[in-house]
């Protein structure tokens, strides 16, 4: 009978130790080099995507506060300046406007700030250089 089916070929299906030994050495220079674009990338990475949202929820929240507030504060000023003089809606109207155009000023300053921190912040952070660039040296 043939022998094809009983793979009694020497070295079929396994490697020499020199073999071995390159491959594991391959293997962790391949880890260390994962290792240093892990840390080269590790401050871009520091905040956890979840925290990211929830942080740019809260600056929405706090937009939207500033806004409210405005109207708010405005709209009683008018309402208790009209109540003391008897003179109507018509300091209640002025003073909502006179609140919301606040609102809007504070939402625009906030939004300047908060615009003036992440350009700094990315200013701030590494470059990463591009994987494309090793290709063209080639």
């Amino acid at each position: 009978m043939s022998s094809a089916g009983n793979n009694d070929a020497p070295g079929h299906g396994e490697i020499s130790p020199e073999e071995r030994e390159a491959f594991r050495q391959r293997s962790e220079a391949i880890g260390k080099r994962l290792d240093a674009v892990k840390t080269r990338r590790e401050p871009a990475e520091r905040s956890a995507p979840g925290s990211v949202n929830g942080a740019a929820f809260a600056k929405a929240f706090r937009f939207g506060a500033e806004l409210l507030v405005g109207v708010g504060v405005g709209g009683f000023i008018g309402w208790a300046i009209d109540r003391q003089l008897g003179t109507g809606p018509w300091l209640l109207v002025l003073f909502v406007i006179l609140g919301f155009a606040a609102g809007v000023t504070n939402v625009i300053r906030s939004a300047q700030e908060e615009q003036r921190k992440q350009q700094a912040a990315q200013l701030a952070s590494p470059s990463v250089k591009d994987d494309d660039d090793e290709d063209d040296d080639r």
